[in-house]
Formats: C-alpha cells, sequence, structure tokens
C-alpha cells in the first residue's frame, strides 16, 4: 500500500526530529531521497505521488501545501493526522536518516541539483524553465538511484 508523503514526514517527524531540526525543504529532501532509494530497489513506488521539479529541487505539492506556513522554523510534531496509513517499513526510514539526517537542508537541496540527478536531468531538458507540476518520472529517478547503489557497493580501486 503506497503511503502518503506527508505519513512519511511525519515519521521522520516522529522517529528523529529530537535529533536535528527538521524543516520543510529538509523534510522534502528526505522524502525524496526516501522516495528513490524505494525505487532503486521496488517495482512499484511507497508513496502516493512522486516529486515534481522546483526551483530548490523535487517537491511533493501534497507536502507542500501542509508544511509551506511553517517556512523555515524546525518542525518538531507530526503534522496533521494521516488516517488509514499503515506503519512505514522503519528500517528503510531509519537508513534514509542515517544517510541524510545530518546534512542540513541547503545541502540536501545543492545535491538534488547536482549534474546527473533525476531533477537537475528534468530541469536541463526544459533549458530550466520547467512546467508547473512537472513530475519526475520514477524511471529517471529509478535509474540513477540503481547506478548509485552499484557505485556505492563497487569495490575501491
Amino acid at each position: 500500500m503506497p503511503y502518503s508523503p506527508l505519513t512519511l514526514s511525519n515519521t521522520f517527524v516522529a522517529r528523529h526530529g529530537h535529533e536535528s531540526p527538521l524543516t520543510h525543504m529538509k523534510l522534502q529532501k528526505l522524502c525524496f531521497y526516501a522516495y528513490g532509494w524505494w525505487l532503486a530497489y521496488n517495482p512499484d513506488p511507497i508513496l502516493t505521488e512522486g516529486p515534481e521539479v522546483w526551483q530548490y529541487g523535487p517537491v511533493f505539492s501534497s507536502l507542500y501545501n501542509v508544511l509551506s506556513t511553517k517556512r523555515s522554523e524546525p518542525i518538531a510534531t507530526p503534522q496533521s493526522a494521516t488516517p488509514n496509513d499503515d506503519p512505514l517499513p522503519i528500517q528503510w526510514v531509519d537508513w534514509i536518516w542515517q544517510r541524510y539526517g545530518n546534512l542540513p537542508s541547503m545541502a540536501l537541496s545543492n545535491m538534488t541539483h547536482e549534474v546527473g540527478t533525476p531533477w537537475q536531468i528534468e530541469a536541463a531538458l526544459h533549458n530550466y524553465r520547467v512546467p508547473r507540476h512537472h513530475r519526475i518520472p520514477d524511471e529517471v529517478i529509478r535509474q540513477y538511484f540503481q547506478a548509485e547503489a552499484q557505485r556505492l557497493n563497487a569495490p575501491a580501486a
């Protein structure tokens, strides 16, 4: 069963919000990395929507609609209830946190803009004038994260 981006965001806040300040931007980027790594190993998306190309990197519109009033203030508690969602795979959430949770939101945003990332590929295809609500195709995300998985598992030269 796919989860809403808000459910994933709330899980990051509930499990790790006490360890590091979580802002709207940081939660967006953590959700993007979680989405991408899931697609690297699974045929179907874990979330009910995919990320879109926005100025500061990948964004989940529904999550933006809930968190936009928070601006850059820390989000210390889960936001609005998400009924009927089963618990997320906690090991996966914690793995994403271990990998990206210590990074500031701007560092995460900058990482999504690097050459060859799904956001950059889609933005470049549109000469960086991407139509509003342009979704990053799952296959572009999958290929990027599968390549990252291979790179990380490759033996050192």
